[in-house]
């Protein structure tokens, strides 16, 4: 009978193999950063971290601009507006790369997805493939202030640009920091005494 001799590791191998562990995971953390690097500006970099809790299929093909990392609402938040919302036809009025679109149209709703920004209804189109639901978005390019007395709909969901990360630097934060231009408050207030039935 043929005896198999165990070969034990010494201290000094140990320590060699531990070093090219650690070596290893420098590599893989320093190629994942400049990655990153690559993708996002500084100011968006928070988010990234953060990338599948906006978007839980982020590694799919999910496209954002550097105001959609900081404007999406997180995956988990457009899930729950989605559950609580009624059946029907829902108006996304400030649908921005898709985030909370997508979530109505999950819930089997029909949408109507509009934002001023091609670019940003290119992004949740494609972001609406990856999920699978764009039939059952229609994506408009337009401004919601020239739409809104023609839109008809069961729910209106608005969540307006908000300004950014950088209203941290600002002393005092008011309503009227929103304003993207003259009467944008008033605009949506307005609107939202007209609207059908179901404002979120």
């Amino acid at each position: 009978m043929e005896k198999k001799m165990m070969i034990s590791e010494s201290p000094r191998t140990s320590r060699r193999i531990k070093k090219r562990k650690l070596a290893n995971v420098c590599v893989e953390s320093y190629k994942e950063r400049k990655s990153r690097e690559e993708r996002v500006s500084p100011l968006v970099e928070k988010y990234w971290f953060q990338r599948y809790h906006l978007f839980s299929r982020y590694d799919e093909g999910i496209k954002m601009d550097e105001e959609g990392w900081y404007s999406v609402t997180p995956e988990e938040i457009a899930i729950r507006h989605a559950q609580r919302s009624g059946n029907g036809i829902v108006i996304d009025c400030f649908a921005g790369v898709g985030g909370n679109a997508i979530q109505f149209a999950r819930m089997c709703y029909s949408v109507v997805a509009i934002d001023i920004d091609p670019q940003k209804i290119e992004f949740a189109i494609n972001n609406a493939k990856i999920y699978g639901v764009e039939d059952y978005i229609d994506f408009i390019v337009g401004d919601f202030f020239k739409l809104a007395p023609s839109l008809k709909g069961d729910m209106v969901f608005l969540a307006p640009p908000w300004g950014g990360p950088s209203y941290k630097s600002i002393e005092k934060f008011t309503l009227d920091s929103l304003e993207p231009r003259d009467g944008y408050v008033v605009d949506l207030l307005i609107f939202y005494t007209r609207a059908r039935r179901n404002i979120s």
